[in-house]
């Protein structure tokens, strides 16, 4: 019988080999901890059927009590199925990703109640690493790279230790594993950095409605915005090329609305049509040679998962470096062709508002100004008020209403009383205080009255200087509404009513503008070691995001132009590495193919070979003790010493194999020492 026939056997024999307790107990906890980091992504009714079977197969386990039958399994399995489906008409239908995932869990959880054998075991573990992969559908922080190391190193173990349960004794795990990773990292930076990068992903995965980022939509009515003011939430960072501007003069622009109903802002779809033209790129000629103009600013946009379609950017976004599938509207919105799932981004310049500056001389075409102008019928006082400003000069109109807004008894506040009726009309006349949204709307309603063309605009303001990174963090708590009015001359100019109220506001951020009581952040609170622990943390997600995550094509040139490879071609440089790769690879394959000798069998041709030397060959089909006894009549002074080395090898080379590797270790470091003392003279 051949040698392959016997190891085939052999491994057959031990993957039919039942699993002991201890091995059961290792297979659900390793799922465990494949399982815990994505309940924090899953939807709660899928983590508590993760949580139910997995309490179920664990009792099982600690009772010592039998599997359940296959009927059980397939009733449980079917109850699974008809939960999936129940989610997925939940969510219109679609399975997407969080449901695949969930379904994959549970039903690796089931597995694992009818795994009677080391073959569902080793089965068991590699599913385990397919949904450990899963992990990277949600998200990509820093620390799940640690996270997927140490529990892969883990599952490499517990499949270690089925195929061949006599390891534990003999070989060190974290040894074989730590040499694993060693030769491995280098090799997988190595394809990372120059492995050729693509413009888009392989492939997109549906997301589940339920996992939004909610943020800013395009629909503000009385109260939206102070809703998502009380949010923490991240909405984006952005790092700039050079010293970043002022936060006052941080507005970053999202969408332009222009309808009004009486009750809320909407936006216009036959606004958001393209521009002529494609969006200029910043590596564009053009671009470049504005680039260097005063108040041109160059920074990139790190945008969270929004499910919209508009990107963010100061006013006015010139040019922007993103995916392919981005245009620009002709009120200079960048939007998406389809909703943004996934963290993004994307290098922008803008060029900041300047009164000296003419952004568009160009009279506003005839159903511009209708549309800027077009207000729904009522709130009577209003607009009494807006025809006593119709005859002075359109930029005294702003003025009188910023004027208005700043004087008593107007308030900024983020809990105003509910509006009644009229909104605009119980706002300027009754109530008196509200949040961005009230004064934004309210200032659009007159100046479009007093027949100045206004609209509203969408967005954040400011930000959170991180003093480790140098970016700016953008939360959700940073949500503003301002407005824009058409001066001739001067175009669309930025006017925001809530600086005429709470200047605070737009200088200090919000916290110095509403009491504690209505804005409590556990930002403002923090102690000065805990803001520089988190300004660190978030450094560190930064860094990953724009290094890690954000290495694409370009940045990839770039590495290639600082190695002195502007020329290269990717795919020749990635051949050449990997050319050096298997060349320095060579010697350690030629090295695996020459077996480990065994140190006994090395120590006994020593003897061998020392009694050789001294007139007393071995002959081939002579046994071990045959030959100490006829060394011994040869060399009487040695014959104790020749009979124990020679019964050592004996028991070392044939002897019965308790599993104790460490009392191994002591008879042959014993046997080495007789060995060595060994002395035999003519």
């Amino acid at each position: 019988m051949s040698t392959a026939t016997i190891g085939t056997q052999a491994a057959a024999f031990g993957s039919a080999r039942a699993l002991t307790h201890r091995e059961h107990g290792w297979l659900i906890a390793q799922l465990a901890v494949v399982l815990v980091p994505l309940l924090r992504a899953l939807p709660l009714v899928t983590c508590a059927v993760f949580g139910v079977l997995l309490l179920w197969r664990t009792l099982l386990w600690v009772r010592r009590a039998p599997l359940p039958g296959k009927w059980v399994l397939g009733l449980t399995g079917v109850a699974t199925l008809l939960v999936t489906l129940a989610l997925s008409l939940r969510t219109g239908g679609n399975i997407g990703r969080d449901l695949s995932v969930a379904l994959l869990g549970a039903f690796l959880v089931l597995k694992l109640m009818e795994s009677h054998t080391v073959r569902n075991g080793i089965l068991a573990t590699q599913l385990c690493c397919f949904l450990l992969l899963s992990q990277t559908l949600f998200d990509q922080p820093p620390w799940m790279a640690v996270s997927l190391l140490a529990t892969a190193a883990l599952l490499l173990r517990n499949w270690l230790l089925l195929l061949h349960p006599q390891a534990r004794m003999r070989v060190s795990a974290v040894r074989v594993l730590g040499r694993l990773v060693a030769m491995g990292l280098p090799c997988a930076a190595v394809l990372f950095l120059l492995f050729p990068r693509l413009d888009h992903p392989l492939w997109s995965l549906p997301r589940s409605a339920e996992t939004g980022t909610s943020g800013i939509t395009d629909r503000m009515a009385p109260g939206s915005i102070g809703q998502l003011i009380l949010s923490d939430d991240l909405a984006f960072r952005a790092d700039f090329a050079g010293t970043p501007p002022a936060l006052d003069t941080l507005y970053w622009r999202g969408m332009v609305l222009w309808r009004f109903d009486g009750q809320a802002w909407t936006a216009a779809s036959m606004r958001q049509r393209a521009a002529p033209g494609s969006v200029p790129n910043s590596a564009s000629a053009e671009s470049v040679a504005i680039g260097g103009l005063p108040g041109v600013v160059d920074y990139n946009i790190t945008l969270e998962t929004t499910h919209q379609r508009w990107l963010f950017a100061l006013d006015r976004g010139l040019s922007i470096d993103a995916r392919d599938d981005i245009g620009r509207s002709i009120d200079a919105e960048f939007l998406s062709r389809q909703p943004i799932d996934q963290r993004m981004r994307y290098h922008v310049r803008s060029r900041l508002p300047d009164r000296s500056r003419v952004d568009d001389a160009q009279p506003l075409d005839p159903p511009t100004l209708q549309t800027a102008l077009a207000l729904p019928p009522g709130n009577k006082q209003a607009r009494a008020l807006a025809t006593q400003w119709a005859d002075l000069p359109p930029a005294d109109r702003v003025s009188v209403a910023l004027k208005l807004f700043g004087s008593a008894p107007f308030a900024y506040t983020l809990e105003p009383e509910p509006l009644q009726g009229q909104q605009i009309d119980d706002f300027l006349f009754r109530t008196h205080r509200g949040f961005c949204e009230h004064y934004a709307g309210s200032f659009v309603f007159l100046m479009r009255a007093a027949g100045v063309p206004a609209r509203v605009v969408v967005g954040y303001l400011g930000g959170e200087v991180n003093a480790v990174s140098g970016d700016i963090i953008v939360r959700q708590s940073d949500a503003h509404a301002w407005a824009e009015v058409w001066l001739a001359g001067r175009g669309w100019v930025r006017v925001d009513p809530t600086a005429a109220v709470a200047p605070q506001r737009v200088e200090r951020g919000l916290a110095a503008a509403v009491p504690a009581s209505e804005f409590r952040s556990r930002r403002v609170e923090e102690p000065a070691w805990l803001r520089s622990v988190r300004w660190g943390l978030d450094g560190l997600i930064s860094g990953w995001n724009r290094w890690v995550l954000g290495y694409d094509r370009n940045r990839q040139a770039q590495l290639f132009a600082w190695l002195g490879l502007e020329a290269a071609d990717p795919r020749a440089v990635l051949w050449g590495v990997s050319a050096i790769f298997l060349l320095a690879a060579l010697p350690l394959l030629w090295q695996q193919r020459k077996p480990k000798p065994d140190p006994v069998q090395v120590q006994w041709q020593r003897v061998c070979n020392q009694l050789a030397r001294h007139g007393c060959p071995r002959s081939p089909t002579e046994g071990p003790m045959a030959y100490a006894e006829r060394a011994a009549v040869q060399f009487p002074q040695s014959a104790e010493a020749l009979r124990r080395v020679a019964a050592g090898y004996i028991a070392l080379r044939y002897g019965r194999d308790d599993g104790n590797a460490q009392a191994r270790a002591q008879r042959l470091a014993r046997w080495k020492e007789d060995v060595a003392a060994l002395r035999v003279s003519a």
